[in-house]
């Protein structure tokens, strides 16, 4: 049997115990030689991205969690993990002059760090441990990990498995243990905030008490939570709460009544407990699992979605009645995370757009084509307080002109030739206590936009055929990609509707505006990383940031589907993402360079032409360019260059461009 004598720094006997045991499994259940190197196992990106699929929002939240360790170390040559429950790293995070040497030692996504493979480590052993460890250096099963120190703490789901693990890893470091403690607290934090949150949002339809012996740390992350399901049964208990009751297996509880957990008559729990406000409810725990009867301060949470109500035998306990009050929604990163990515800019638009959003202001998302002003619309409501009611999108542009009004307004039965026998509710309607996202609404028509205008002044819908109006709850999305102020100057869209759907402008980036582009190729194709050269060789990788992507986000979405599929598992060329250089927009470097002047005659209408001549002729050739690579369809060159049709046609015209030039 292998030498199991322990080297390296000195432990504590809690810890001493647990990496014994580890190295004694090592040896006797995964059959391990601590002097035998081996290759580092990779698992295909298919089962990394299979993990972070299962992992679903909370992968966004873990996520922004490594980050934020990554910026309270960066600097300290410390590496910042994230694996699945099976211990493969599926998130990656390190300084870029270090990312050989951790690469070297086996520290890569896709690397797996299982207890069975690595040995005694901070990753494997944490997880089959089932709590945080530190692993330092020579204290490492594997002889050839001796330079590692490795910290980890492992994320816990809903019946204490293993769900994710945060960890932190140096290499040839000789960390003071009071670093080491500081790191592991940190993870700790980390770890304890992710599994908070996968309880919270398992148990959004359960009350949960909130409780700690302190009345201080209710709220905080060392309080205990503890679901009720609608019976007063206790549905789950998260780590905390099993350690203030000093339980060691959740099971001895589950199901259980509340009242056999507190000293209280049912009857009262919802009013004594509720959270109105004050300081938490002290509270007795009958004497079940131990000799003392500890006082806890506790809160009652109500759900936030299905029946509001506990039943007890003989009757049942009703939160107690309070004054309604408009709370802004809840926004976290599992609603608009995604498409807001690590842009800065973004993130303070999503907050904004989300406040604005919970107090009926209309919003109007602008943006080029495929910049997401879709997605970002469905994410806003999605993130509110209205996500369990309906989301309708219309375009504007894709129905009919004799259609829109009663696809939008609805209809009575024989309200004209060709309406349904039964009638049509109509797509506002639909959208009735949730939201309505008008999408292109720059292509609606002037009849249209008159009737649209009514309602919105007037909250109610009339039916086509009808005289009696109904009353409408709605928020009011709308995107666009033209310049609507351009549209009301050429008499194409009211004025007066403009301003009563532009609340606030929410202006989306295009996709060459952003510099969070490797992070939102991660988040598109989860468990990818663009500087990862598995998955992309460096040519490819300079030409997805280097190019303008005409397309936005849709045409870098379809580009990675394609490529992927064409590389059969191994690194992306530039042939497989099918894009060419300077390709869409991307103009002549005399042209180019003129484009803020050129941008200003453009959208100067009449004005514009008093531009210098030098001017006027790098315009003609910008349009020309653009008309070229639009394929002289106007619509569509008159979108890239941010302005309308008819000033398009006005400059072509100007400028003497037609087709057969």
């Amino acid at each position: 049997m292998a030498d199991l004598t322990l080297r390296g720094a000195a432990l504590s006997a809690l810890d001493q115990t647990t990496i014994s045991a580890s190295w004694d499994r090592c040896v006797k259940e995964h059959g391990l030689d601590q002097w035998k190197r081996h290759h580092e196992t990779v698992v295909r990106r298919e089962r990394v991205r299979d993990s972070i699929e299962h992992l679903g929002p909370l992968f966004t939240a873990c996520r922004s969690q490594v980050q934020h360790i990554f910026k309270n170390i960066v600097g300290s040559g410390h590496a910042v993990i994230l694996t699945d429950k099976s211990g493969t790293i599926v998130e990656f995070a390190v300084q870029s002059t270090l990312e050989n040497l951790f690469r070297k030692a086996g520290l890569r996504r896709g690397a797996d760090w299982s207890e069975a493979r690595e040995g005694t480590n901070g990753i494997g052993t944490a997880i089959a441990e089932k709590k945080s460890i530190t692993i330092y250096r020579d204290q490492h099963f594997h002889n050839h990990h001796a330079s590692l120190t490795c910290t980890g703490a492992p994320v816990f789901d809903v019946d204490g498995q293993v769900l994710a693990l945060f960890d932190v890893s140096s290499i040839g470091r000789k960390d003071d243990p009071d670093i080491l403690a500081h790191t592991r607290a940190l993870l700790e934090m980390s770890a304890r905030l992710i599994s908070r949150r996968h309880f919270q949002d398992h148990f959004s339809s359960h009350w949960v008490m909130r409780f700690h012996p302190d009345a201080e740390r209710v709220g905080l992350l060392e309080e205990g939570l503890v679901a009720l399901d609608h019976n007063g049964r206790i549905a789950g208990a998260d780590q905390q709460a099993l350690s203030h009751l000093a339980v060691s297996d959740r099971s001895d509880i589950l199901g259980r009544d509340i009242d056999e957990l507190i000293d209280m008559e049912r009857d009262q729990l919802a009013a004594h407990l509720s959270d109105a406000g004050r300081v938490p409810a002290q509270v007795a725990i009958r004497d079940v699992f131990k000799r003392d009867t500890p006082l806890v301060h506790a809160r009652l949470i109500e759900p936030e979605a299905a029946s509001r109500e506990m039943r007890v035998s003989g009757g049942a306990i009703a939160a107690p009645v309070r004054p309604v009050r408009h709370k802004p929604a809840m926004v976290g990163p599992s609603a608009l995370e995604r498409m807001v990515g690590d842009d800065l800019n973004l993130r303070d638009l999503a907050s904004k757009a989300s406040k604005l959003y919970e107090h009926d202001v209309p919003l109007l998302i602008t943006g080029e084509t495929g910049v997401g002003k879709d997605s970002f619309a469905r994410a806003l409501h999605e993130a509110s307080s209205r996500k369990n009611a309906p989301f309708i999108a219309v375009n504007c542009g894709a129905l009919p002109e004799n259609l829109i009004e009663g696809e939008l307004f609805g209809y009575k039965a024989g309200a004209f030739t060709g309406a349904q026998a039964s009638g049509f509710k109509g797509q506002i309607l639909a959208a009735n206590g949730g939201t309505l996202l008008l999408d292109e609404i720059g292509d609606m028509p002037l009849s249209a936009q008159t009737r649209l205008l009514q309602v919105l002044e007037r909250r109610q819908v009339t039916p086509l055929g009808s005289t009696k109006g109904i009353d409408l709850d709605i928020r009011l999305l709308a995107a666009t990609h033209q310049p609507l102020e351009d549209l009301c100057a050429e008499g194409r869209f009211r004025e007066d509707l403009y301003y009563r759907i532009c609340g606030f402008v929410l202006p989306l980036p295009a996709l060459r505006q952003r510099r969070d582009i490797a992070a939102l190729i991660g988040r598109l194709m989860p468990g990818t990383a663009l500087d990862d050269p598995t998955a992309f060789s460096r040519e490819a990788r300079n030409l997805i940031e280097q190019h303008r992507w005409p397309g936005n986000i849709r045409q870098l979405k379809h580009a990675l589907k394609t490529a992927f599929i064409l590389a059969d598992g191994g690194p992306i060329q530039p042939h497989h993402l099918g894009l060419k250089e300077n390709r869409g927009m991307d103009l002549p470097c005399q042209v180019n360079a003129a484009a803020p002047a050129i941008a200003a005659n453009l959208r100067g209408g009449e004005s514009g032409l008093k531009a210098s001549l030098d001017v006027e002729r790098r315009e003609r050739a910008l349009i020309e360019k653009a008309l070229s690579e639009a394929k002289w369809n106007v619509s569509r060159c008159a979108q890239q260059l941010g302005i309308s049709r008819n000033t398009l046609y006005r400059k072509m015209k100007s400028h003497g461009i037609g087709r057969s030039h």
